[in-house]
């Protein structure tokens, strides 16, 4: 292989490094469509709402503490936030979901019949062995939920779901939390 060849083979893998690590969240929002957007002015965020069963709702309070002021930072570049003292009812209302549960991935498949070299091709039962076992991973979700105060009635929703690597550090989770959260506010208000 020439030094040309191999100098173009090692960017090739660094560009697929890079756009794997900078990977955009993947998020799904809905919202009132016959709601006016164009009528906010002021915002309260409220505290989390924690849902999960056993070890796996150990979220650091300071891990949600941080996703609220990044949810607080994003939206008071464009809305005025109310703190809970203020007199004044906000405008809409922002609460914060953070859904964290076991799921079993099933893809296992039989080995007797496969893909080779050549494509699809039958293998001897001397050959057979099972497919690997499902494992267990853990997915989290982040569910933003925008209501409005005057009808009390929500108006927008956003949310990501992710899986998640075993033994994240609160940093790492902290970082993918804000990431997503960016992200999903970046689509807040929508456009009709």
């Amino acid at each position: 292989m020439s030094q040309r060849a191999t100098k173009m083979l090692l960017f090739a893998i660094l560009a697929i490094v890079m756009a794997a690590c900078s990977r955009t969240p993947q998020v799904v929002t809905d919202h009132d469509t016959t709601y006016d957007f164009s009528g906010l002015r002021t915002f309260e965020v409220l505290p989390s709402s924690q849902v999960g069963e056993g070890r796996s709702v150990l979220i650091s309070p300071f891990t949600f503490n941080h996703l609220r002021h990044v949810v607080e930072r994003e939206l008071g570049l464009r809305y005025a936030r109310l703190d809970q003292d203020d007199e004044r009812t906000p405008d809409f209302t922002v609460r914060y979901h953070v859904v964290m549960e076991e799921r079993l991935d099933v893809r296992a498949y039989d080995q007797r019949y496969g893909f080779g070299y050549y494509g699809y091709r039958y293998r001897p039962m001397f050959m057979y062995h099972p497919g690997p076992a499902p494992r267990v991973y853990r997915q989290g979700t982040l569910i933003l939920d925008m209501v409005d105060n005057r009808s009390g009635e929500p108006i927008w929703r956003g949310i990501s779901e992710q899986r998640l690597r075993d033994g994240m550090r609160p940093e790492e989770q902290r970082e993918l939390l804000e990431r997503v959260a960016k992200e999903m506010l970046s689509q807040f208000p929508p456009v009709n």
